[in-house]
């Protein structure tokens, strides 16, 4: 069976496009969150990060970027939407389904335009003695740093080089350069401000039933430490879970209750500035003297990020959130039953904050405003459904008509308290405190760090079927509806209607196949078509909305408040999304080999985004417009082979998907947006993939006198031999803005999964593999740039292969100074220099286990022993060697604001470790 909306079908009689994962893709992997455990195991379900620190978050797409506002998956967990994957414990999974097309997911209509994630939990079986059950994974992580400092001596020299090259006098004479290489390096180096780390998860979990009822109750642990170095920094998650069904004469009863915790501790500081804090200084210094005294420099004249890890205090978040799901069933006649299902979640998450005063030498200060931040939120997710079903079979004819009615309904409200000058010891308020209004805020105001109300309420009401047919499992045709009305809109643009129809027709139930079933046990063809929906918008857009801001004015020799206001657009309304899909399955071999493949084509129009023809001189914030359209095409397949043997039983299975979209309209009258990140700009463009890279393209160096007076330049450019020269686009022998190209795509194209297993004589291997076949960084700062603007003071080792007489055809160009003119024409302008092929195959998990014999443990009354070793993200094949290539800059609401990648996030941590599985 396969779990669908709001119920489940026979595989064979699924039409739409639904992947379906079961919890052996996900078990024994030593996993933080299930968005990871899912990186590969499903065609076109992608998934990356910006920041590998613990109890971050990840990117979820299904068949890539279909809108230019939020592209996030609804996630359902045991029938309520909304859920949160960062939370349920991977242990509690017991199956997955991944819906992708119109006919699976338009049943889900008002949220279903970027696919549907259905999570079912596990449960008890009916008549079965009680079984504990313990699971845990205990390891080490290793952070994977990818870049490593040229040693003291090297840097003075090629420091000396960069200013010769800039007309400059060298920073250092030969002694100097000859006494570090005797001294050797000093300690300041990314490497130590990381060590290594313990990761561990603990699960039981008792289950079993009687004749009428069934229980499940888990318990899990998860502790993952921080790789940074400081004190006990790291992610704890305590979940609880109890899934029980009672059967009361013809009554179904079924509760499903959990409990989460969650408490993290980190750094009271910016990740990514310590990261470059900690590399950008040359190795000529230390972080400390012989004396512990924590230091500064000339290069990282204000911070010591060592000392901020661990003297300069921390943010603390203790998070909960319960859920619940009661439901009920009751057959009123024999082919006809209704269900009422009442659940939702409530979650109350607190953070506090410390940054304690730090006094460097020789100079330099961190913390010295005594900052204490005390953040809450808290929020209500409530789901009432009232379902009936009508189940018929007639001789060969199958009936199914679902129709149900659900309301969802949010309420969300938070606050945030910034005091400075507060008691050094105790952090809390003393004569001279201050409160910083410029981002204090109740739940009655507005939220100033993103301008929208500090407290939420929304709502949608809806009616939605499903009506099913079949003759003789052999043609299948099926129609699904949503009617929505979201309280986003205002009443006349409020109701959206999302249809789908699908159809299926197994090829191999035919007479004409009878000759082949041995060999073709199952060929089926498939397609749907249907409108999805998308709400994924700030609230109370529809109205013009007015708040208070802090500190607006200077009036009368006094600072003061001011208001604001965002206007409203009352046409706001739903994005739809049309979605067409087309595919077969087929089963070879006595169903030893199967395959299937999809090809989809979704065009989304109405896009709610906010318009680009309005200078921003205007005075007044805007609100989204149903204004874009985009188009996104692609296909996936999907392959498996079980091979059993006499001794040694294996499976193979592959997925390989790849898609690609275009922005077919922006705004009213705009059809470009562009946004300058540093050197190079990112663009939207009609014509081109949503977010596209653009600058310029290199052509090779000036190497002589006659190419320095014959190649196009820049404008009043000054280059010499070992600069870069520039594809002159328009042929107009000058170099400027017309001459600028697409240079590549940020998000990723052909990715791919590998598993494999074998297993023997209770022992068993697993190796998984995942992947980016083709995807485009543009990265910027002092990974590319040696001694970058000055801010860096030291080059790496992969920036070597530089241009020099003797090396004519370098990677990188000549060193220069900043602001010399070198260093303006070949590091100031966007070119492809900073473009990186960010395309990686990595060797996500592998498992080799050892299953004791029944017979050995059956005398411990112990039903099943397996122990196992397990390695994460163990080996990464990538051109791309001084960042890790899953590194995004961008959200999933692909926000053209996001700041540049800079290749200063947190480092990939690698796992080795041990496990084992024990059943009572």
């Amino acid at each position: 069976m396969v779990v669908v909306g709001y119920g489940t079908q026979r595989k064979v009689s699924v039409t739409g496009s639904v992947d379906n994962i079961g919890k052996k893709a996900i078990e024994g992997r030593p996993v933080t969150n299930l968005s990871t455990a899912l990186q590969g195991v499903s065609p076109n379900l992608i998934i990356q990060q910006n920041n590998f620190e613990p109890g971050q978050g990840v990117n979820i797409n299904i068949r890539g970027l279909g809108t230019l506002g939020d592209n996030t998956p609804l996630v359902v967990i045991d029938g309520i939407p909304g859920g949160d994957l960062n939370l349920i414990n991977p242990n509690d999974i017991d199956n997955i389904s991944i819906l992708k097309d119109a006919g699976t997911a338009a049943i889900y209509g008002s949220r279903s335009a970027n696919g549907v994630i259905l999570i079912t939990t596990k449960k008890g079986k009916k008549g079965s003695r009680p079984t504990v059950a313990y699971t845990g994974i205990y390891g080490t992580q290793t952070p994977r740093i990818t870049y490593k400092p040229v040693h003291a001596w090297e840097n003075a020299y090629y420091k000396n080089e960069s200013l010769v090259n800039s007309g400059l006098a060298p920073a250092f004479t030969p002694e100097q350069i000859q006494v570090f290489k005797q001294k050797g390096d000093g300690d300041w180096r990314v490497d130590n401000i990381f060590h290594d780390a313990a990761q561990q998860t603990h699960n039981v979990t008792v289950s079993g039933g009687g004749a009428s009822n069934t229980y499940l109750l888990s318990l899990g642990y998860l502790d993952q430490q921080n790789n940074f170095i400081g004190p006990n920094y790291g992610y704890k998650r305590y979940n609880v879970r109890l899934n029980q069904t009672n059967e009361i004469g013809k009554l179904k009863l079924n509760t499903i209750l959990s409990y989460v915790k969650v408490q993290g501790k980190d750094h009271s500081y910016y990740a990514s500035t310590l990261i470059v804090d900690a590399s950008r200084v040359p190795l000529y210094y230390s972080f400390q003297d012989s004396a512990g005294n924590y230091l500064t420099n000339p290069v990282s004249a204000q911070f010591n990020p060592k000392a901020i890890l661990e003297k300069g205090g921390y943010r603390k978040n203790n998070d909960d959130e319960v859920f619940g799901n009661f439901s009920a069933e009751y057959p009123i006649l024999k082919d006809l039953k209704i269900r009422g299902v009442f659940g939702g979640d409530l979650r109350s998450n607190h953070t506090f904050g410390r940054r304690m005063q730090l006094n460097f030498i020789p100079g330099g200060v961190y913390g010295d405003d005594r900052e204490v931040s005390d953040k809450n939120y808290k929020s209500l997710f409530t789901n009432l459904q009232l379902i009936t079903e009508y189940t018929k079979t007639i001789q060969k004819h199958y009936i199914q008509v679902l129709v149900g009615a659900a309301n969802e309904s949010f309420r969300s409200e938070k606050n945030e308290l910034y005091q400075t000058l507060t008691d050094p010891a105790l952090g809390i308020p003393v004569t001279g405190t201050k409160i910083d209004a410029g981002r204090s805020f109740n739940s009655n105001g507005t939220d100033l760090s993103n301008g929208q109300p500090a407290t939420i309420e929304t709502s949608i009401n809806s009616i939605f079927g499903r009506g099913a047919y079949s003759w003789n499992d052999r043609y299948f045709a099926e129609v699904d509806f949503r009617y929505d009305g979201s309280s986003k809109f205002a009443k006349g643009n409020r109701w959206g209607f999302f249809p789908s129809v699908s159809a299926g027709w197994r090829i191999s139930e035919e007479a004409f196949m009878d000759d082949l079933r041995a060999t073709i046990n199952n060929l089926k063809v498939r397609g749907s078509y249907g409108i999805l929906g998308n709400q994924n918008v700030n609230a109370y857009q529809y109205q013009t909305t007015f708040s208070s801001y802090p500190n607006a004015y200077g009036f009368n020799n006094s600072v003061v408040s001011g208001a604001g206001f965002n206007l409203g657009n009352p046409e706001l309304t739903w994005e739809k999304a049309a979605t067409f899909n087309i595919g077969f399955d087929v089963s070879l071999l006595n169903k030893r080999l199967e395959f299937s493949y999809d090809w989809f084509n979704k065009t989304t129009s109405d896009i709610l985004y906010t318009r680009k023809d309005v200078p921003q001189l205007f005075g007044a914030g805007f609100p989204d417009y149903n204004v874009a359209k985009v188009k996104n095409r692609g296909w996936e397949i999907r392959a498996s082979y079980n091979w059993p043997g006499k001794i040694v039983n294996q499976t193979f299975s592959v997925n390989l998907a790849d898609n690609l979209n275009e922005l077919m309209a922006l705004t009213s009258g705009a059809t470009e947006q562009k946004e300058p990140k540093e050197e190079f700009e990112i663009v939207r463009k009609v014509g081109q993939p949503i977010t596209v890279y653009r600058g310029y393209k290199r052509n090779g160096y000036f190497q002589t006198l006659d190419d320095i007076n014959k190649a196009p330049k820049f404008e009043n450019s000054v280059v010499g031999p070992g600069d870069i020269k520039y594809v002159d686009r328009n042929g107009d022998n000058i170099i400027d803005d017309k001459d600028k190209f697409i240079l590549g795509n940020p998000f990723p194209r052909y990715t791919f999964g590998f598993t494999y297993t074998a297993s023997a004589k209770g022992f068993d291997v697993q190796l998984f593999i995942q992947g980016v076949g083709k995807r485009d960084a543009m990265i910027r700062g002092e990974q590319v740039e040696p001694f970058h603007v000055g801010y860096g003071g030291t080059m790496y080792t992969h920036q070597t292969d530089y241009w020099t007489p003797s090396n004519p055809n370098a990677k990188y160009p000549r060193l220069a100074e900043n602001g010399s003119a070198a260093n303006k024409n070949n590091y100031r302008v966007g070119s492809d220099l900073y473009l990186f092929n960010a395309a990686y195959a990595r060797l996500k998990n592998v498992q080799i286990g050892y299953t004791i014999p029944a017979a050995i443990t059956s005398r411990a009354n112990i039903q099943k022993v397996r122990v196992y070793l397990t390695g994460q993200n163990l080996v990464t094949l990538t051109k791309l060697s001084f960042l890790d290539p899953e590194i995004t800059e961008f959200d999933n609401n692909t926000n053209l604001g996001a700041g540049a990648n800079s290749a200063r996030a947190y480092f990939m941590p690698i796992f080795y470790g041990f496990g084992l599985d024990v059943t009572f």
